[in-house]
C-alpha cells in the first residue's frame, strides 16, 4: 500500500490527519458569484482543498422520463425528472475555468469529479490534484481507464456498489496504470438510517484492495465523519453550501459554510486524540503519586517479617518506598531496622529470607 499520496501539495497519509474535502459540487447551481464566495469562505475557514464536479454537458443524461428521488429538507422525499435536476447544475467549462482558477489563486488544491473525456482533459489542464470517479460511473470502464492514464491520484466512489463491482473498477484502473488509488466509501443515499452507514466497510475495502480509503459523507450531523477518522479514513468529503441555500438535491445533508471551521477542528482533534497505537513511557520516569507502596501498619521490631498483618498499602508514598508490585517478592522478608507504625518501608529496611540484603 502506498504510504503517501499527494493531492497537489497536500499529503494524504494514514500517518496524518485526514484531509477534509469540502465539496461545492452542485450547490451553487451555475452561479459563479456564489461559487467564488464559497471559495473565499473555505479558505478563511482553514480548508486546504476544494472538491467540485464538472457537469458541463446536459447530454450525459438521457432526455427521458426517468425520475430522481431525493430528500428536500422542507418537504421530505420528492421525485423530479432526472434531466431537470441535472439541468440546474450544468456549468460551462469556460465558467468552471473562472472558478477553479480562483481556487488555485487562493492556494486551494482542486479535486474534480468528471463525467466524460472532455471534462477530464479540462480538469488536468486546470491543475487538479486528483480526479474522482462518481459512484454512478463505477461501471464506466472507458472513463475509468481514461482517468487512470492521467497519472494523477484517482478516487473511486463506491456508493450503491457491490464488492465485485468495486473490484472490477479497481482492476480497470490499475490495469490502465493507476498507482495512486483511494477507494471512497459512500453510504446509502440520505436520509439513510444509522444502521445503513456501514462505516466498517471502509477498512474492509482498504485491506481487500491494498489502498487508502475515505468517506463520502451523507449524514446530516458530524458523527459519521468523526467515526471515519477513528476507523482510518485518509480523506473525508462533505458537501458544503451557502448558509441560505435551500430547496435542492443533496442540501438536506450538506454542511453550511459557517460550520466548516468547526468540522475541520473536530476532525483534527479526533485525529490527535487517537495518538499512537502503543503507549511507551521512559523506564526512568518518576513513579506516579497514585501508585501504592508499602507502609508499616504498626511497629515492627528488627528481625520481624513482612506480612499482611503488619503492612498496609498506601498512596502518595515517598519515592524510595517499596512499590506494591514488589509485594510477592518481599513478603516474608526480615526487617533489619525497626519500623514505626505508618512508616514507609524502603529497601534499606529489609533483607530477604536467605539473608541477602
Amino acid at each position: 500500500m502506498p504510504i503517501d499520496i499527494f493531492l497537489g501539495k497536500i499529503r494524504v497519509s494514514k500517518h496524518a490527519s485526514p484531509v477534509f474535502m469540502p465539496d461545492i459540487d452542485v450547490y451553487f447551481k451555475g452561479n459563479i458569484s456564489i461559487a467564488l464566495s464559497l471559495l473565499e469562505k473555505l479558505k478563511s475557514a482553514g480548508a486546504s482543498v476544494v472538491k467540485g464536479a464538472l457537469i458541463h454537458d446536459l447530454d450525459i443524461c438521457f432526455d427521458g422520463p426517468v425520475n430522481a428521488t431525493y430528500c428536500k429538507s422542507s418537504v421530505g422525499m420528492v421525485q423530479e425528472r432526472y434531466r431537470d435536476v441535472l439541468q440546474r447544475h450544468v456549468l460551462p467549462l469556460k465558467d468552471a475555468e473562472i472558478i477553479y482558477r480562483r481556487a488555485a489563486d487562493l492556494g486551494l488544491e482542486i479535486v474534480l469529479t468528471v463525467y466524460d473525456f472532455e471534462g477530464t482533459d479540462f480538469a488536468v489542464a486546470a491543475g487538479a490534484g486528483a480526479l474522482k470517479v462518481a459512484s454512478s460511473n463505477i461501471t464506466h470502464a472507458p472513463l475509468i481507464r481514461y482517468l487512470a492514464r492521467k497519472n494523477l491520484p484517482l478516487i473511486i466512489d463506491t456508493g450503491r456498489s457491490t464488492l465485485e463491482e468495486i473490484a472490477r473498477a479497481v482492476t480497470w484502473a490499475r490495469e490502465a496504470g493507476a498507482e495512486k488509488l483511494i477507494v471512497q466509501h459512500s453510504p446509502a443515499a440520505p436520509p439513510a438510517p444509522l444502521a445503513q452507514q456501514h462505516l466498517r466497510m471502509m477498512p474492509t475495502v482498504g485491506r481487500v484492495f491494498n489502498c487508502p480509503f475515505g468517506l463520502s459523507h451523507h449524514h446530516a450531523g458530524v458523527e459519521m465523519m468523526l467515526a471515519a477518522v477513528a476507523l482510518g479514513a485518509v480523506v473525508i468529503e462533505k458537501g458544503v453550501c451557502s448558509d441560505d441555500a435551500e430547496g435542492d438535491i443533496d442540501l438536506a445533508h450538506a454542511a453550511r459554510i459557517r460550520d466548516v471551521p468547526d468540522i475541520i477542528n473536530s476532525i483534527n482533534k479526533v485525529w490527535e486524540g487517537l495518538g499512537a497505537s502503543m503507549r511507551i513511557l521512559p523506564s526512568d520516569r518518576p513513579r506516579p503519586t497514585d501508585r501504592m507502596g508499602l507502609v508499616a501498619s504498626r511497629d515492627i521490631s528488627a528481625g520481624g517479617r513482612l506480612t499482611v498483618d503488619n503492612i498496609r498499602f498506601a498512596l502518595a508514598v515517598p519515592e524510595e518506598t517499596i512499590p506494591v508490585e514488589n509485594w510477592d517478592l518481599v513478603a516474608g522478608w526480615a526487617v533489619c531496622k525497626p519500623l514505626l507504625g505508618w512508616q514507609p518501608v524502603s529497601w534499606g529496611h529489609v533483607v530477604c529470607q536467605t539473608g541477602t540484603s
